[in-house]
């Protein structure tokens, strides 16, 4: 059984820092080259946050600071992957195509042939 306050402490930690966290975090991080554990302290007064309350760790910190640098950007980096197609006739004529000509190869296969999404691909089998 959960108590109210291990409740709340599960909910705090699956929750994502969202783009005002990141710069108020590199901004403070910056101003003064403050230490990591000033800029939590900062952060937890800032945001309301109690003393066992989730703040960034200083891998979170020094990560977004890096990225901050490389890029100029707090934002996160695109996730890796195939980049989604986008459904235009062109490429709807292509899965048709491929699915002509190998009708017994699989939509996932045919997806990644055509360089496309599994589920592109398979919306378009009929």
């Amino acid at each position: 059984m959960l108590v109210d306050g291990q409740a709340n402490a599960v909910s705090v930690a699956m929750e994502r820092w969202n783009v005002e966290h990141r710069v108020f975090v590199v901004e403070q991080y910056f101003r003064n080259n403050d230490p990591v554990v000033k800029v939590q302290r900062l952060f937890r007064r800032n945001f309301g946050i109690g003393r066992r309350g989730a703040v960034p760790d200083r891998n979170t910190v020094h990560r977004w600071v890096a990225g901050f640098r490389r890029t100029g950007s707090v934002m996160k980096k695109k996730p890796p992957g195939t980049p989604h197609s986008v459904q235009i006739p062109e490429n709807v004529d292509r899965v048709r195509a491929a699915f002509f000509v190998s009708p017994r190869r699989s939509a996932r296969r045919h997806a990644v042939t055509l360089s496309i999404v599994s589920s592109f691909a398979s919306s378009h089998l009929t």
